[in-house]
């Protein structure tokens, strides 16, 4: 019979399930910064990427203490709609610049609100394993990872606005 994972291997894989996230993003931050017209958004999604390789590095420094191997793997970052059936109708319906930055932005904001959520989760397990600094850590990062959703947030409705502009109704 295997052996069942200690708490303490258990936690490890958790902080590596967070840091290939954190690896990911790295490339597609810059990616979507790169692809943002408003130079705004692109000096907040920078900004962000440097938050992301401070995340990075904060796991690995964590990791690495607890006497883990950090890794080097990347999450994978795609849409939150599946290649199926419902993805390939989806596709074919998109065809506007409009309707892909409507898109990306709703993305991203499911991206960031998954890793703010991810963070919480860890701060809680640190906590139960009795690793305050590391919980304090977790809670500055989940806030860094809040406020851009909520920076994302706040620009949904003009994404939406441009790929659906308001109709004028004379009366």
């Amino acid at each position: 019979m295997p052996a069942t994972p200690s708490e303490h291997d258990r936690y490890l894989l958790h902080l590596n399930h967070a840091l290939a996230m954190e690896n990911a993003l790295l490339d597609h931050l810059e990616k979507r910064a790169a692809a943002t017209a408003e130079p705004q958004a692109q000096q907040r999604l920078r900004r962000h990427r440097e938050e992301t390789a401070q995340h990075a590095d904060s796991l690995r420094d964590i990791i690495g203490a607890l006497g883990g191997e950090p890794t080097t793997a990347k999450a994978v970052v795609q849409s939150p709609v599946s290649a199926g059936l419902v993805g390939k109708m989806i596709s074919a319906l998109e065809g506007g610049k409009e309707d892909r930055q409507l898109d990306d932005g709703l993305a991203d904001y499911a991206i960031e609100s998954y890793e703010a959520a991810l963070y919480s989760a860890l701060l809680l397990i640190a906590r139960n394993l009795g690793y305050p600094q590391h919980a304090a850590r977790f809670d500055a990062i989940r806030q860094q990872e809040r406020d851009l959703a909520d920076y994302l947030a706040a620009a949904l409705p003009a994404a939406i606005r441009q790929a659906f502009p308001p109709v004028s109704r004379a009366a």
